[in-house]
């Protein structure tokens, strides 16, 4: 015989819980903040607002010289992070430095 739905729902609501232990979240990891994690994380939100600019711009809005400015803006803030003299003593990974390495190269050269 087939079961319907209101009685597969009533058999559920009758049917004792048993064993059942609410699941239990496990414990985050905690992760200590370094000046590097830090700085990459502040590198990669400005790159990030950098290419959701340019994205925008180039989408045919209306907004264009004030995405324009906000672009400049941002690119100013780029190099600004990447003149900080306590970058050349962090232990960055070199996929995070090639990564702004090639940003900061199309950012000089113009080339997008």
């Amino acid at each position: 015989m087939v079961e319907t739905v209101r009685d597969r729902l009533e058999r559920m609501k009758n049917t004792p819980y048993g064993n059942y232990e609410p699941r239990r979240e496990e414990p985050k990891e905690e992760r200590f903040l370094t000046p590097e994690s830090i700085y990459m994380k502040k590198v990669d939100k400005v790159i990030m607002q950098i290419e959701t600019l340019r994205t925008k711009m180039h989408s045919g809005t209306d907004q264009y010289i004030s995405l324009y400015q906000e672009l400049k803006k941002a690119e100013e803030d780029f190099l600004a992070l990447l003149q900080n003299p306590e970058d050349k003593f962090m232990d960055l990974p070199t996929a995070f430095s090639s990564r702004v390495e090639s940003v900061k190269k199309k950012l000089l050269t113009k080339k997008f």
